[in-house]
């Protein structure tokens, strides 16, 4: 997808990856332009890598090693102002690919906005990242770098932590069925209720409450780009009536639900709906 200022490359999950990552999607800014966009709460950790454009790539936007960012399941809407004259790779993760990416690092302490992942893991392994893809010239070769990446830390064999393996294998259970009772997940997890949301919170920085919520709204998102209305929609997803959504869309999101599942008000919106299956992550 190309437009006069920003170039937008997705690359398509395979394999065993797919229970990690959602999405691999790369965006190139050609201008100095800002661009002003809003990012909705989704069911996914954006794990983020920005670079300059031209030379020096690796030291325009942050220190080599520091470009590298995560963000955890978010609570509400944020608005910001997208940098112009830059490349970014995004890896949508999973929950439970956060886990096993991340090698199980704690979230609870961790900022749910960009955090730096070379702190939560190490600066040596963010700074051979961002040299995979500082030389690698196309934008689609900078993103097949990230995957392959992603594909080798995913393929490693490391020890983690039963408690964070837990949590993640009940998150992505609860992103794929939002609907089903925590209890359920707890007990077939074998731990109770409470424990359970304890994992959530120290390995994932969220609830399964808020998790489940925010993986509703995503999928009225879903239903309506696959031809549903908003009424049906509503009960889909189980909410008690369309009013009950718009509620809750409101309350999430500061959007109608019309202007949330419809938003393509840049290429951007337009390029990560696509990605994720009619999902609103950027409006």
């Amino acid at each position: 997808m190309e437009t006069d200022r920003i170039d937008i490359v997705q690359l398509d999950v395979t394999g065993s990856l797919r229970d990690s990552v959602s999405a691999l999607v790369a965006v190139e800014m050609h201008d100095r332009a800002s661009l002003p966009l809003a990012i909705a709460p989704h069911e996914s950790m954006m794990f983020t890598v920005q670079m300059g454009r031209g030379a020096d790539t690796l030291d325009q936007k942050a220190e080599h090693g520091h470009n590298t960012r995560l963000t955890g399941i978010r609570q509400w809407t944020g608005s910001f102002v997208g940098a112009g004259q830059c490349v970014s790779l995004f890896a949508l993760l999973t929950p439970l690919g956060a886990v096993r990416l991340l090698e199980s690092r704690t979230l609870a302490a961790a900022p749910r906005i960009r955090a730096d992942v070379a702190h939560l893991l190490d600066r040596q392994i963010t700074r051979r990242l961002e040299d995979a893809i500082a030389r690698e010239v196309r934008l689609e070769n900078k993103l097949r770098a990230l995957g392959a990446w992603l594909e080798e830390r995913h393929g490693a064999r490391r020890e983690l932590p039963r408690a964070a393996l837990r949590a993640g294998r009940a998150a992505l259970r609860l992103t794929a069925q939002p609907q089903r009772p925590i209890d359920d997940l707890a007990d077939a997890e074998h731990v109770s209720r409470r424990q359970l949301e304890r994992d959530f919170e120290r390995w994932l920085g969220t609830s399964p409450n808020h998790l489940a919520l925010v993986t509703r709204v995503q999928h009225v998102a879903r239903h309506v780009h696959a031809g549903a209305s908003l009424a049906q929609a509503a009960h889909a997803t189980g909410f008690a009536d369309q009013s009950h959504m718009t509620r809750t869309v409101r309350k999430l999101t500061g959007a109608t639900p019309k202007a949330f599942v419809g938003s393509h008000r840049t290429p951007i919106a337009s390029g990560f709906r696509l990605a994720t299956g009619g999902a609103t992550v950027y409006f």
